[in-house]
């Protein structure tokens, strides 16, 4: 449930009885797969993080002057998405963020995640938001599985 709470749209307090209950949000998304994909992305993506790395995190979740953050890009994802998907499809942007992020945050000799990587993924997003949000869903699957084989 504090998971669930954690992205229910809550009241200005955000107590935990503000939390709408899972089976209010169950024909969503797999509530399963969620759980699934948000336990790889723990604290310790973090920890493993220095000061300067967390500045890329940042960078890479808020954007700059000549390109978008992840946020920015996942709000215009998830705008797009039929309404019944969409709490799958945030927290899926979320947790890909976060393991996309922290991986291209660390230096360029360790890193398995490139910026050519970054841009070639948020082009692929932009023109399916843009050209074929129906196809929203498929973008996102092949971009977590390619980010996966890299990773795990």
């Amino acid at each position: 449930m504090l998971l669930l709470c954690f992205f229910a749209p809550a009241k200005a307090h955000g107590t935990r009885e503000d939390c709408l209950p899972c089976e209010s949000i169950q024909h969503a998304a797999n509530l399963a797969a969620i759980e699934k994909r948000l336990l790889q992305v723990t604290d310790s993506s973090f920890d493993a993080l220095d000061e300067k790395a967390l500045g890329w995190y940042a960078k890479f979740q808020e954007g700059g002057l000549f390109f978008d953050g992840w946020q920015e890009i996942s709000e215009d994802v998830v705008a797009k998405v039929p309404e019944k998907n969409k709490i799958k499809a945030k927290v899926t942007m979320l947790a890909l963020g976060i393991k996309i992020g922290c991986e291209w945050s660390k230096e360029n000799a360790v890193r398995k995640i490139t910026t050519e990587m970054l841009q070639e993924w948020g082009r692929k997003l932009k023109q399916t938001v843009s050209d074929s949000p129906e196809n929203l869903a498929v973008v996102i699957t092949s971009i977590e599985s390619e980010v996966d084989a890299l990773l795990f």
